[in-house]
């Protein structure tokens, strides 16, 4: 079988922070990230790849100057969704996740577990070239099973950042990261 590329894509800045809105679209700096992946050289031969998207507006918003471009539909797949939080109450999320973040993952909530592992089985069942639009949490989780780490923290993607995966026989080759930025994480 030959070589499946994965690539993920961090959606750009959302209107409104993590845990104060439901949906938060794109901000204005958002949608001029989204429009300034056109440019990238690491995204002008995309023809064959399927688009998806997690199913948040900033994740779809964030393809759609993508997916014109190429004449593509944007499929939504809810394993990319971003970490399940809906317990928690807003004003508690950040705090909650940055405890999540550094836990073993041996000890994180069921929940937890169950999103992370749905992902990475997700990630390896591809077969074909597809370029994935979701979340800061959703590509730290792919590439905190790729590496074994202990936690699902690997790094700190950027918006609108690129994380390449490259498969072959349902497993992981390589991968590659661009854009990581050590920020206080907004998500």
């Amino acid at each position: 079988m030959s070589e499946i590329k994965l690539i993920f894509i961090r959606h750009g800045e959302a209107a409104n922070a993590w845990g104060t809105h439901k949906d938060p679209g794109l901000s204005s700096i958002g949608c001029k990230q989204a429009e300034s992946i056109l440019e990238n050289d690491e995204l002008q031969r995309l023809n064959k790849f399927d688009f998806i998207s997690s199913p948040k507006a900033r994740a779809i918003e964030t393809a759609k100057p993508l997916a014109n471009k190429f004449q593509k539909k944007i499929s939504i797949d809810e394993t990319f969704n971003e970490i399940p939080s809906k317990d928690i109450a807003d004003n508690m999320k950040q705090d909650w996740l940055k405890r999540i973040i550094t836990m073993d993952k041996k000890t994180l909530p069921r929940e937890i577990k169950k999103w992370d592992k749905e992902i990475y089985e997700r990630v390896i069942s591809f077969q074909k070239n597809s370029i994935i639009f979701c979340h800061f949490m959703v590509i730290n989780s792919i590439l905190s099973n790729i590496t074994k780490s202990d936690t699902i923290l690997y790094f700190h993607p950027d918006y609108v950042s690129i994380t390449k995966i490259f498969l072959k026989n349902s497993s992981v080759v390589s991968f590659q990261t661009f854009g990581n930025k050590k920020t206080y994480v907004n998500l």
